[in-house]
């Protein structure tokens, strides 16, 4: 059977991993498939091929911009090898409006989509997640386990394993900083203290494949060997292998359901227009993006469709201990998250908040105020840096101001304008969460620093969805009315989004959804 995948991000990737298995299976990615540019490649490539001992600083100096400010965004935006390329809009976000302070970039148009770019924290959501979804733990696991196959996982059990089991084959993470040794032999010390207050304390889990970890410092820039996950990889690998036709420069701007579904959409180097047609057309362009090929392919849309995110905050912690200056380790750490702090409401961790803590990189230090960054300044910028932990929180949906993607009008055979709009801006959650990080801190040395919480706008955390969910605004295999053959496998179909890591049950339900269609 013939089988169109609409983008090239993690969910299409977990889906292409499952048809890919049948070797009955005929695959065809339509993606825009923006790739980073050829300087920055050279660069990367001449990085990958030698020890970073003999690395040229001019090519580090290439791949290593910071996080970028953009717009009225009070959280920046990162780079990938130096390049916005993740970000950029080739047409897929020409009609999408965000509210002041949103998300200026909420639908990639690159290979690997946001993959390229992200934290790469791989959880999945804890099983009682499940029990208020039609699709249960049982119904998803196997599929969590098939996708780690796939995905290098640096992890190790402790506590987070009593709810978010590994799953997977993992190595040990690369040794931790200073700051988080002392966080995690402090929670050890402890534990049942913090326990008893509602928070779980523990090691990141990363997909990273560790063992060739030469922290190097540049994780959070783009890792020249290339160790982070990024569903490019899986791609790359599989059209490699000829299991996949892939087919860039293509915007889609509509699907057809029926007995051989269709997608439409536009050639992007002439501007002629194209048309596709499979036996199954699965749709993973990233939630806004999915979501708006559906609402201008509906013959009668609905006028709104309600869009839910885990809320992401910014809290900095400052610690009474000083672990030294970091920008002296001779060493250097890894700068992805490094240990995670789970704050829990209730006894199963289903309403939870969890914050990612990111010990030092050096865009906390140019965050620094302007004084501490001055040459005379460096002693006491080094000794506020050695006290200094970043940490990035998230809300369960539920918990988190709520949204509506809105219908604003039809644009012909262009993809429609849609606004994101906050419906109820309240986040009570918030305030208990900085309460239970505070009674916890003397005991960790890891105190925040409430004044400097800062919540980042709508669409922000790129952890969004449920558009059409499961069981309401989709089936169990993401088909909604009048659009037969075609299956949504993004985070559209989420019946909610937790405050854990997103990006690996996207993975896993797009694994599910396409196993399950092979079936149906």
């Amino acid at each position: 059977m013939e089988n169109l995948i609409v983008g090239s991000g993690p969910s299409a990737a977990g889906a292409a991993l499952a048809l890919c298995a049948d070797e009955s299976q005929s695959v065809t990615v339509v993606d825009i498939g923006e790739r980073l540019e050829d300087d920055a490649r050279s660069a990367v490539a001449r990085l990958a091929g030698q020890d970073a001992a003999g690395w040229s600083a001019r090519d580090v100096e290439t791949i290593s911009e910071q996080p970028v400010r953009v717009g009225a965004g009070r959280i920046p935006q990162k780079r990938a090898y130096g390049s916005d390329f993740a970000f950029r809009d080739r047409g897929q976000q020409d009609g999408v409006l965000l509210p002041t302070g949103g998300n200026t970039a909420p639908v990639s148009g690159a290979l690997g989509g946001f993959s390229n770019v992200w934290g790469a924290q791989a959880m999945p959501f804890s099983r009682s997640t499940f029990d208020s979804w039609p699709v249960s733990w049982t119904d998803i696991e196997p599929h969590y386990r098939a996708v780690l196959a796939e995905v290098p996982l640096a992890a190790e059990e402790d506590d987070y394993a009593e709810e978010f089991p590994l799953l997977g084959p993992s190595g040990p993470l690369p040794p931790v900083s200073a700051r988080t040794g002392r966080v995690l032999d402090r929670y050890a010390r402890h534990r049942e203290a913090i326990r008893r207050a509602g928070v779980v304390v523990g090691k990141a889990r990363i997909a990273l494949a560790s063992a060739p970890c030469v922290r190097c410092g540049l994780c959070m820039t783009g890792c020249p060997y290339g160790l982070i996950y990024s569903a490019s990889h899986t791609f790359e690998r599989l059209i490699r292998a000829g299991r996949i036709r892939y087919l860039s420069d293509m915007l889609v701007t509509r699907v057809r359901g029926g007995d051989r579904p269709a997608v439409t959409g536009v050639e992007l180097a002439t501007g002629s227009p194209f048309s596709l047609s499979a036996d199954r057309v699965l749709v993973g362009a990233g939630a806004i993006g999915t979501s708006r090929i559906v609402l201008s392919s509906m013959d009668n849309p609905p006028a709104a469709v309600p869009l839910q995110e885990s809320m992401q905050f910014l809290v900095p912690f400052v610690s009474a201990t000083s672990t030294g200056d970091p920008r002296r380790n001779p060493g250097g750490d890894f700068t992805l998250n490094q240990f995670n702090m789970l704050v829990e409401f209730d006894h199963r961790a289903y309403t939870t908040s969890q914050i990612h803590c990111y010990p030092y990189n050096p865009a906390i230090a140019g965050a620094l105020p302007a004084p501490l960054r001055a040459k005379v300044m460096d002693r006491a910028a080094g000794e506020l840096l050695g006290r200094l932990t970043a940490g990035f929180g998230y809300l369960p949906s539920w918990e988190a101001p709520q949204l509506t993607l809105r219908l604003e009008r039809g644009r012909g055979d262009r993809l429609a304008e849609v606004s994101v709009q906050v419906r109820t801006a309240e986040k009570p959650l918030l305030r208990k969460v900085l309460a239970r990080l505070a009674q916890v801190a003397p005991r960790l040395d890891l105190y925040p620093v409430l004044p400097m919480v800062t919540p980042s706008g709508p669409a922000k955390s790129y952890h969004f969805g449920s558009t059409f969910p499961h069981g309401q605004g989709s089936d169990l295999l993401g088909r909604v009315d009048g659009l037969p053959g075609v299956h949504l496998i993004d985070g559209a179909v989420l019946p909610s989004v937790p405050s854990t890591t997103f990006t690996l049950t996207v993975m896993a339900n797009a694994h599910r959804i396409a196993s399950e269609a092979l079936r149906a």
